[in-house]
């Protein structure tokens, strides 16, 4: 009697660990496109649309000095219609080259604590798929372009027009020139997916029992 308890417990224990690692390791699958859900909004539109051929491009925050010695960054913000977890945004981009991403935390004092949750300085190819591996329930992600591909070519033609000087006002930068930005969480893990994995592990246990 006491062996079948010891070997009971035993198994409980093995089954416990079992199912606990298979929990964990559950594949974790990605959510909808968070930035096609209805009453999300962008300032770009044209890069939550749904549609790859269709070109946004990021905007100088409203007010920002470019005089001699400033050098504002573009930039684009997506609002969502509730808070969610982003774990991944892919980026779908024609001229990127070194970029960061913010999240809206939210604040007691100002409605709006941009948060820093990546920073990219190379981009090499596209679509830049950039996982986040903290997160927290956000509805607002703001991306801002520090530097593009077309930037050499901007400065060359504003040199030309202004014979070799910059102008008063303008951007040293070129805008981002992005196709598509998509958010994603994580599907929820189904809890009768959980539920079946252990009804089959008591039920093996049960099995291993009444042959002893």
């Amino acid at each position: 009697m006491l062996f079948k308890i010891s070997i009971f417990f035993t198994l409980i224990c093995f089954s416990t660990i079992i199912v606990g690692c298979g929990v964990l390791t559950l594949k974790q699958e990605l959510s909808e496109n968070y930035s096609l859900l209805d009453g999300t909004m962008a300032t770009s539109p044209q890069m939550i649309d749904g549609n790859i051929n269709t070109i946004g491009e990021t905007t100088f925050p409203t007010g920002t000095d470019t005089a001699f010695g400033s050098n504002p960054a573009s930039e684009v913000i997506i609002t969502l219609p509730e808070k969610k977890m982003i774990r991944k945004v892919v980026i779908h981009t024609d001229n990127l080259r070194t970029f960061d991403i913010f999240a809206d935390q939210g604040g007691l004092i100002n409605d709006t604590d941009w948060k820093l949750i990546k920073e990219v300085k190379s981009v090499r190819t596209s679509p830049v798929e950039i996982p986040v591996l903290f997160s927290f329930p956000t509805n607002r992600i703001r991306l801002r372009v520090l530097s593009t591909t077309d930037d050499a070519n901007l400065k060359r033609t504003q040199r030309a027009r202004s014979g070799g000087f910059r102008a008063f006002g303008q951007n040293r930068r070129a805008v981002g020139k992005i196709r598509e930005i998509e958010l994603f969480g994580y599907k929820t893990t189904e809890k009768t997916q959980i539920d079946t994995e252990t009804e089959t592990r008591e039920k093996e246990l049960d099995d291993l029992l009444d042959t002893e």
